[in-house]
């Protein structure tokens, strides 16, 4: 019995390190995904968006405006938003399974077209990013930008 036991417990410790390396592996994709978005709406990159943008990717603006994958992709890529400067920092990450949680405080620099005028959209927001995860890989699935 005590033999059981100790081979139980050995098995579980294997199963438990594997699966916190699946997550880490995870995070760090997540991770990487965030920072390359950050990047590619600096460089106005829509060969990334295209790519990692799922098809049916929503993003919900501050300003209440909701937009589909070809809206965020034309707001980002043709001027809408001009952002000059992007990181991303305070990440967080929930995984279960093929479907991923993060946020992260962006800090952005830029100019944006509203309501036909410009203004300066320097400034923190937070974005609630949801992924889902397939045979391509990680993509974006949903953005929800909030003022810090």
């Amino acid at each position: 019995m005590k033999k059981l036991l100790i081979l139980l417990f050995v098995a579980f410790s294997f199963t438990e390190a594997r699966s916190a390396q699946f997550t880490s592996g995870d995070e760090d994709q997540l991770s990487s995904l965030i920072d390359s978005f950050s990047v590619a709406i600096v460089k106005k990159d829509k060969a990334w968006m295209l790519s990692h943008l799922s098809d049916a990717c929503k993003m919900y603006e501050p300003t209440g405006n909701t937009l589909n994958r070809a809206g965020i992709i034309m707001t980002f890529t043709e001027g809408v938003y001009n952002i000059s400067k992007s990181d991303a920092v305070n990440r967080t990450f929930k995984i279960d399974g093929a479907d991923a949680d993060a946020s992260a405080d962006f800090n952005v620099e830029g100019i944006g077209k509203v309501n036909g005028g410009e203004m300066d959209i320097t400034g923190s927001y937070r974005f609630n990013l949801k992924f889902k995860k397939s045979d391509i890989g990680w993509q974006i699935s949903e953005i929800v930008i909030n003022q810090s």
